[in-house]
């Protein structure tokens, strides 16, 4: 094959075609950027109710979940639904799990008798406690002959909404730290409403 020799007639491209090809190129990348642009897109946490503040994030319904409540660190934010208007979900060393959750005004009770309800439906052993639990509702959920896994639902009610507590935690080892984490959350609504 001579590779000095010209290319035919057949295998050249006239300007008219390449600016044709181009063109339909361009074309084609302005669409899928404008379908990108386009398509929903994951919520970010304004969308779905929440606004970072500086040392947490705060509901349009005024609820503000601090990055750190006594010893818990926030690890999940929770929507809103039809009874409850926000929450955040909270985690501790050695396992002690809390919801905040704020309902309307008026609301906590049922809520807490829905979460008695349906903890008895569920098959769980309402427990007989002392301390801070008894103020709550408490129910035995796990463990084994040396510890029970324990849950407690306190409601709270404040100026212009209600609001609930939810720990989990495994008794007789955290104990000693339910009333801290119960104290350390109302300090918490005290800044709310």
């Amino acid at each position: 094959m001579n590779r000095n020799r010209p290319m035919s007639r057949a295998r050249r491209t006239s300007p008219a075609t390449i600016w044709l090809s181009a063109g339909l190129c361009m074309a084609a990348l302005i669409t899928t950027a404008a379908a990108q642009v386009a398509a929903p897109r994951t919520q970010n946490q304004e969308q779905v109710g929440w606004v970072s503040i500086v040392d947490g994030m705060r509901h349009f319904s005024g609820m503000r979940c601090p990055d750190v409540v006594g010893p818990f660190f926030r690890t999940k934010v929770l929507a809103a639904d039809a009874d409850r208007l926000a929450g955040c979900q909270y985690s501790a060393a050695g396992g002690m799990q809390a919801i905040m959750r704020k309902h309307l005004s008026g609301t906590g009770a049922s809520a807490a008798r829905a979460f008695l309800n349906n903890y008895r439906a569920g098959g769980f052993s309402q427990a007989k406690v002392t301390g801070i639990a008894e103020t709550g509702v408490t129910f035995i959920t796990g463990g084994g002959a040396d510890s029970a896994m324990c849950e407690t639902l306190w409601r709270f009610s404040g100026e212009k909404s209600d609001y609930t507590l939810w720990l989990s935690y495994t008794l007789p080892a955290q104990e000693t730290q339910v009333g801290p984490a119960v104290a350390a959350f109302k300090a918490m609504l005290t800044r709310q409403d």
